[in-house]
């Protein structure tokens, strides 16, 4: 850990194909990449780049769903090649088929209003049921035919929170996953001016989104025996809540004689 700085680099919402060596179409709009530690010249990793991943399902398994790559809900694997990851499995659940679809008519509405995200709101605004954001995922749902309206509807909010931290941080270079400021202590302490402009420059840098780097597990929920009888070493976790609407905590392992990555998932 002496040279850690020196030896590696952590590089935020990298892009999708500098993660992924594509082997089915679907998979730019199943994996969201958030965060990359790319190694240079250590010790230990040499090279490597190493990349947490966010995952998108309904959470509806078919038997077949489960394999070598992914064998247990909370654990997947990927195949490290050329830097980049490969998914050997096959994504089986429910409405795989209509995310490209879904993606497309979510990303354009994110454009096309970039100026209502982008701008400072309150919770009691934003939250509002008949306020835009309500409205506008009622608007994407009705659209996507098939699509069962609950996960529509999460996958709206997944997509939308993703491009809209994205943005912030390529705009203000931190990650905050906020879409409004609290105005709980407007006109007690501070200005409604002074919340507004903290809200912006509020959130982490590069180096504060990796938790435990090459350290131990802080694991959120009891300590996992699925790695029982694999030989692996921790590299870190991210909070997934940090980029979008998921709440696990993400822990990365690399297995260093199969050069292969294993990501596992506690739900706070």
């Amino acid at each position: 850990m002496n040279n850690t700085n020196k030896e590696m680099k952590v590089v935020a919402f990298p892009d999708f194909d500098q993660t992924f060596n594509l082997i089915n179409e679907r998979e730019k709009f199943i994996f969201l990449p958030l965060a990359s530690i790319q190694f240079n010249n250590h010790s230990e990793f040499e090279n490597r780049h190493f990349h947490f991943i966010s995952i998108w399902d309904t959470g509806t398994y078919e038997n077949d769903f489960f394999n070598e790559f992914r064998k247990d809900i909370r654990c997947i694997k990927f195949k490290l090649e050329d830097q980049r990851y490969s998914y050997l499995g096959k994504p089986n659940f429910p409405f795989v088929d209509l995310l490209p679809n879904a993606y497309d008519l979510i990303e354009n509405h994110f454009k096309e209003h970039l100026d209502y995200y982008l701008t400072p709101k309150s919770f009691r605004e934003f939250s509002d049921e008949n306020g835009f954001f309500n409205k506008a995922r009622q608007i994407i749902i009705s659209q996507l035919n098939g699509f069962d309206k609950s996960d529509a509807g999460y996958y709206f909010e997944r997509i939308v929170q993703y491009l809209y931290v994205k943005k912030k941080y390529e705009l203000f270079n931190k990650i905050n996953s906020d879409f409004s400021y609290s105005e709980l202590f407007i006109g007690r302490t501070t200005t409604k001016e002074e919340v507004i402009a903290s809200f912006v420059d509020e959130g982490k840098s590069d180096h504060e989104i990796i938790n435990n780097l090459l350290e131990k597990p802080n694991w959120l929920q009891k300590p996992e025996d699925i790695f029982r009888d694999l030989n692996l070493i921790f590299i870190g976790s991210v909070s997934e809540s940090d980029f979008t609407n998921g709440s696990s905590e993400i822990f990365l392992f690399w297995d260093k004689e199969n050069d292969e990555v294993y990501q596992l998932f506690q739900w706070t």
